[in-house]
């Protein structure tokens, strides 16, 4: 079999840390397949009739500057001659739910019965429905909170299973009609679109890069992957198997997670190439620490609290805890660096 019959799956976080090793990879390629539903303004921006600040401005982007960037590469790769085209069905078939609704007033009685979006939009009212009652919860007692968020994290296991299926379905069509080798964008937490790719590759060569994983192996720290949350999520998703801790502890430990982390984006630079995953890296062992009873003693204290204040309280609370955790991902950072020099 040729070894350019091959196509990649790069799991990835859209951040701009994992860029240089996404794009390096893509460079691989002759084709590139982005995990997102089709629209023109890719087009026209990578054929230079629009500007990527136009592109932003109609996507709304929740990461405006990964995706500046990472257009911005791929506009390099299409004037290089390779083939970008976009594939997400199920993303797609959101898009064309929200404008039935707001644009032709259609009730979700007339969206069930259309085939394809009827599927699509109960998995989406079931996820959204049981994150709204996670959100709605956030003044009940602990065990009222992590039970809906368990319900919200089961929910969306059975959205991204059905999502993978349907975008390995759509990509099997293509495969063929693609220049080889092909690239497939993934976010990292689509563990089925691997098993959904592999279980019908044919005569293909599937090979599969975890771009997250492997950057905390190299920082020799690959056993707090993945976080709690995306952890909750996957023990639902691989059908409760995997599980190193208690169902409960482990969604403990997200729910306080959740709060502890940035959520804005971070620029990498010469002497911090991975700042998000660095702070990542520090809350993730911190909650490692934490036992059932401390979760909720931190939960009570720090739920309502914007990101900086939380992470102060959790320092207030669990000094010994923090500092081993701050310590462990500096001296496993610092020595990476060594190890590149």
């Amino acid at each position: 079999m040729s070894q350019k019959r091959f196509f990649t799956i790069g799991l990835t976080p859209h951040r701009l840390e994992f860029l240089p090793a996404m794009t390096a990879l893509m460079a691989q390629h002759k084709s590139i397949v982005l995990e997102e539903p089709p629209h023109e303004g890719l087009s026209s921006f990578l054929k230079g009739r629009v500007s990527i600040e136009e592109i932003l401005e109609d996507l709304e982007a929740g990461f405006p500057e990964y995706t500046k960037a990472a257009y911005r590469h791929l506009k390099v790769f299409h004037d290089q001659g390779l083939k970008i085209c976009q594939v997400e069905p199920y993303l797609e078939g959101v898009f064309v739910i929200h404008k039935l609704i707001e644009e032709e007033g259609c009730s979700p009685q007339d969206i069930s019965r259309l085939p394809f979006l009827a599927e699509v939009y109960k998995y989406e009212h079931q996820a959204t429905g049981a994150l709204l009652d996670f959100y709605a919860a956030m003044g009940a007692p602990f065990e009222e909170v992590l039970s809906k968020l368990k319900a919200f994290a089961r929910a969306d296991a059975q959205r991204l299973d059905f999502r993978d299926q349907l975008r390995a379905r759509a990509i099997r069509k293509l495969l063929s009609h693609l220049p080889m080798p092909i690239f497939i964008e993934a976010g990292y937490i689509h563990l089925r679109l691997i098993y959904y790719l592999a279980r019908n590759k044919g005569a293909w060569r599937l090979c599969v890069r975890n771009l997250l994983l492997e950057a905390t192996r190299t920082h020799g720290l690959s056993s707090f992957w993945p976080s709690p949350g995306d952890g909750l999520t996957s023990y639902y998703l691989l059908g409760k198997r995997h599980r190193h801790v208690s169902e409960d502890l482990l969604a403990a430990r997200s729910l306080v997670y959740i709060k502890l982390i940035e959520k804005e984006e971070m620029f990498p630079s010469a002497q911090k190439k991975f700042p998000h995953l660095y702070h990542e890296l520090i809350w993730r062992i911190f909650v490692n620490f934490l036992s059932y009873e401390d979760c909720k003693r931190l939960d009570r204290f720090i739920r309502l609290l914007p990101t900086n204040e939380a992470q102060s309280l959790a320092q207030k609370l669990f000094p010994h805890q923090v500092q081993q955790a701050r310590k462990k991902v500096e001296e496993a950072f610092q020595a990476n660096a060594l190890r590149a020099k």
